[in-house]
């Protein structure tokens, strides 16, 4: 039996496990509905609700005529531990998988929302709730640029958005965006003075939408309208109408990694002149598989990994007007075939990643509650890693790319939901589109971390999702953090929690120490650097040591943007005092591009920025090999920037001869430059005048080996 919280859960039936328990707690009084839904196979689903006393409360088979997925709805009239049963119809034949979906509201509830789409959380911007078929008005100006609003969507609403000019001359423009703050929608501009974009949601919850202008100002109405329910089913079979102003629909799969899925579209009428483009896509616009027809198109593909996927069909002859069929079918993944290695708490497993078996599985038990960290860690190799933690069902818990700068991958101090069998896919970034390769160690430890002592330390704790940051500045000046992760001195970044917002932990925790540390002053400091898209207050915890002695405990709630100051004085004996209490400041932009990490640059990955009065230098940092020949070019892409490169050592002394204001005729900044070490360097990004310079605008930055 798995305790189950509100939310959904994915599941499977088949003749080895004809049924499935679930229990969760409820109090009298409140309202649930509990939902299964076939997501493949020819599953007939059967629901029972079991109450405290384990008398059968209700019992649901079709939840409406037509539809075979089950549904009890029901105000419950006692409190205590309810069970759910998830099976089959009549103990029949059928089988495949399943989304079994828990709501609770009501008088009872308590402890914070359970509805997703109960309240909006805290964005971190201003915004304005609306709601489908609501016309909201606003107003934009120089001083006004932007403005924010709010929707809660269920997962597979088609929503079309409108915005009007009704006053200035504003050109409108619409983006929406996901809790990540990545642009989701497709805009198209029918007619001067009107933006129309569609969205098609892929997962229930809370969007901004910006309302923005190209050009001008003036006054605005925008209007959302939800034109469909467009989640896709395997095995269902749906219909709709390409019009010249609708050439293209989107569609929403929930699939699992190593499904096979199967899709049809044809033009219902052969006369009619639409032409079928499908196409299968990730959450972030990635092609998984295309295919175009005169009538027919079909796409088949091998799902890589458990999520939402975007089906998007589109009349290649946009101008003509036709109907359309589109069907999914689906053979679940088999876990056998997988083969995944038994790995066991607090033990090591080695493997390798090539083009040829660019994933491997390795399974372990846990029950409720326990704490597990993963870490993928390469081999001398030039290996990219990548991790995902699954459930039984192959639900994807949680996943990681880099941990900081490094390539490796780690998953730390997650919580498993509940008592079972897991599975863990290591993997490269990219997976079977990657190129990376190498070796690589895989660990598994239960509990929490054991952190290293030093003989200076600085540990910091919080609560929530937020990239909190833990940073300290040596007697060289030298910032030991995410981007940094150790120094000349001896410092040491253990471990980062939430890193770029990527991967949130249960119990994070970041923790740098020193095993031998030079005399002299330290600036310790805990950074609200990253909200993760919420504006909200986190509660943290710096604790500062010598030795084994606490020698400072500071427990308080940083803002967005705020920073813990601490400076730290070590003596020629070893020990180690404050110099005082602390103080919580508010950095400028410029100190948090200055102070907050070098960001990663790689070879030939190039990285966008953009400088402006607020922010007029931006820093990078990158490995290289002594006698290598670099090129690093600063290409303007927008404004009027004339930017300036200048290449500098890991202690951010200027190399000589090693800055570039502009390459010819032209406003780039290129430099050529011979590395006199092997280690880190320092890239350093700012314009014609620095801080008294007037010109702004984005660029790309690049870094490529000469020759």
């Amino acid at each position: 039996m798995f305790p189950v919280r509100p939310g959904a859960i994915e599941g499977n039936i088949n003749e080895t496990f004809p049924a499935v328990r679930y229990s969760f707690e409820a109090r009298v009084g409140e309202s649930v509905t509990i939902l299964m839904e076939t997501t493949s196979g020819n599953l007939d689903p059967l629901l029972l609700l079991v109450g405290p006393d384990g008398v059968l409360v209700e019992r649901n088979d079709d939840r409406e005529s037509g539809n075979r997925d089950a549904e009890i709805a029901l105000t419950l009239e006692r409190g205590g531990v309810y069970i759910i049963e998830a099976t089959r119809f009549e103990s029949g034949a059928s089988s495949g998988t399943f989304r079994l979906t828990l709501s609770v509201s009501g008088a009872g509830t308590s402890g914070g929302s359970v509805d997703p789409l109960e309240s909006p959380p805290a964005f971190s911007v201003a915004f304005t709730p609306v709601a489908y078929q609501e016309v909201a008005s606003g107003s934009l100006s120089d001083a006004s640029a932007s403005r924010y609003y709010a929707v809660g969507a269920r997962q597979g609403d088609l929503v079309r958005i409108i915005m009007t000019r009704t006053a200035g001359d504003i050109d409108p423009r619409l983006t929406v965006r996901n809790s990540r703050a990545e642009e989701i929608s497709r805009e198209s501009q029918t007619r001067s003075g009107e933006s129309i974009a569609y969205v098609t949601f892929p997962e229930t919850g809370w969007y901004l939408i910006e309302a923005g202008a190209r050009s001008g100002s003036g006054a605005y109405d925008l209007y959302l309208n939800r034109l469909a329910d467009a989640v896709l089913q395997v095995g269902q079979a749906v219909t709709n109408t390409f019009v010249p102003q609708t050439a293209s629909l989107s569609y929403i799969v929930n699939a699992r990694i190593g499904d096979l899925l199967t899709l049809t579209m044809f033009a219902t009428d052969a006369a009619s002149g639409v032409k079928p483009g499908l196409e299968l896509l990730d959450l972030g616009l990635s092609g998984i598989a295309s295919a175009q027809g005169d009538r027919f198109a079909t796409v088949r593909a091998r799902i890589p990994r458990s999520a939402p996927y975007i089906v998007r069909v589109t009349n290649l002859n946009p101008e003509e007007t036709g109907g359309f069929s589109l069907r999914l079918t689906s053979v679940p993944a088999d876990v056998a075939a997988f083969a995944p290695r038994q790995i066991a708490y607090n033990s090591q497993l080695e493997g390798e990643i090539t083009t040829e078996q660019p994933l491997e599985y390795f399974r372990f038990s846990g029950k409720t509650d326990e704490l597990v960290t993963i870490s993928q860690m390469r081999l001398e190799s030039a290996l990219d890693a990548f991790l995902i933690l699954m459930d039984s069902d192959l639900n994807e818990l949680a996943s990681n790319n880099d941990v900081g700068v490094e390539q490796d991958a780690r998953i730390t101090q997650y919580r498993l939901p509940k008592d079972g069998t897991y599975l863990i896919a290591a993997s490269r970034a990219g997976m079977e589109q990657g190129t990376t390769v190498g070796s690589y160690r895989l660990s598994l430890t239960a509990g929490e971390i054991d952190l290293t002592p030093g003989v200076l330390s600085a540990t910091l704790t919080w609560q929530g999702e937020a990239d909190l940051n833990l940073l300290v500045r040596d007697p060289r000046g030298r910032v030991i953090t995410w981007s940094s992760p150790s120094s000349p001195t001896g410092g040491r970044l253990q471990i980062d929690s939430n890193a770029d917002c990527q991967t949130p932990s249960d119990e994070p925790v970041e923790h740098i120490y020193w095993d031998r540390a030079a005399p002299g002053d330290y600036a310790v400091w805990a950074w609200h650097l990253n909200d993760c898209g919420r504006a909200v207050s986190v509660p943290y915890t710096l604790t500062i040591r010598s030795g084994e002695q606490v020698i400072a405990s500071e427990t308080g709630v940083l803002s967005a943007g705020e920073r813990f100051d601490v400076p730290v004085r070590l003596v020629e004996d070893g020990r180690a005092f404050v110099l005082d209490l602390g103080v919580i400041t508010q950095p400028t932009a410029q100190q948090r591009a200055s102070e907050g990490g070098d960001l990663p640059l790689r070879f030939d990955d190039p990285v966008t920025g953009s400088l402006d009065d607020a922010v007029y230098a931006r820093f990078y940092r990158f490995s290289g090999s002594a006698g290598e020949q670099i090129r690093l070019r600063v290409e303007p892409v927008g404004g009027d920037l004339d930017p300036i490169v200048v290449l500098r050592d890991a202690d951010n002394n200027s190399l000589p001869d090693a800055m570039n204001d502009d390459d010819g005729s032209t406003r780039e900044a290129m430099l050529e430059y011979a590395l006199p070490y092997t280690g880190e360097y320092v890239v350093a990004v700012t314009r014609f005048g620095v801080r008294e310079g007037r010109t702004a605008g984005p660029y790309r930055l690049t870094l490529s080996r000469v020759g």
